[in-house]
């Protein structure tokens, strides 16, 4: 009796790997991507790990958004919380409008804090 490798089983799997991974990199992707006018910092530095953090985005008006999806401040406060008992360490990338009102930013500090939040950073353009 020969014995076989049966190698269709391992393309598919390969194939199936490689969606997701294609998949889940676009949504992070879409995240960013929202428009939001950031201000201008000459001495901004771009942190190594930009990957494994949440983005928040915040408009103009100051309306929250987790990714693209626009939410209220207790949905926001679940979100965080849930994040953060589901995968910690809780790390935030703040996309804020430059017309942001700073009341909304401190408001997303606290409600980060009270999440567990251990690292924050704001997007922002060097030009």
């Amino acid at each position: 009796m020969e014995v076989g490798l049966q190698i269709a089983p391992m393309i598919d799997v390969t194939l199936l790997l490689l969606f997701f991974f294609m998949l889940s990199g676009k949504l992070t992707k879409s995240a960013k991507l929202m428009t939001v006018g950031v201000p201008v910092a000459s001495a901004a530095q771009v942190p190594g790990n930009l990957g494994e953090r949440d983005v928040i985005n915040i408009d103009a008006s100051g309306a929250w958004f987790t990714g693209d999806k626009k939410v209220s401040t207790s949905e926001l406060a679940v979100h965080l919380r849930e994040r953060f008992k589901n995968r910690p360490p809780l790390k935030l990338q703040v996309r804020a409008d430059a017309e942001t009102p700073a009341a909304k930013i401190k408001e997303l500090m606290a409600l980060a804090a009270d999440a567990g939040a251990s690292e924050v950073v704001y997007g922002v353009r060097t030009h």
